[in-house]
């Protein structure tokens, strides 16, 4: 999947984008060639390692369900990072990332659709958010979505 061409459709070039639970870094350089991205993991040994392999990118320790930071995004993306969490957990976690988006921001999340049912996902969702677009490919689905 493009991450990229779906995030452009909603979200102008040098745009600040969280990229919570950045694992390895996968997906991190094709964010930074586009937007001012900010890399972010729950473990300190974990921000160590995204520290030294990228070194010109901003990395953060951030819990993925509390996302308690004093700082402001355009965007929050995530790839299979809260497909491991409670719904109570994801609800929890998409009701707290309201609280760092600017006006108007975006989540866009994928999941894992063996881990966590779509519906269910979508319906705590509409709690809080607009849908602008959804998707499934290989074994995941995502959303994209803005504040309401």
């Amino acid at each position: 999947m493009d991450i990229i061409s779906s995030l452009r459709k909603y979200l102008p070039r040098f745009k600040k984008v969280l990229e919570l639970g950045s694992k390895k870094g996968d997906d991190l350089g094709l964010l930074h060639s586009y937007y001012e991205v900010v890399a972010s993991e729950d473990e300190k040994v974990k921000t160590r390692f995204l520290k030294d392999e990228f070194i010109d990118i901003r990395v953060i320790l951030i819990d993925k369900v509390t996302v308690d930071t004093h700082k402001k995004f355009d965007a929050i993306f995530s790839r299979n990072t809260l497909d491991s969490l409670s719904l109570v957990q994801l609800n929890d976690s998409l009701k707290n990332q309201k609280n760092i988006l600017n006006k108007e921001g975006l989540i866009f999340h994928i999941l894992d659709k063996n881990k966590i049912e779509k519906n269910e996902v979508l319906t705590l969702l509409n709690e809080n958010y607009e849908l602008l677009e959804e998707g499934s490919f290989d074994n995941n689905f995502f959303f994209i979505a803005k504040l309401s």
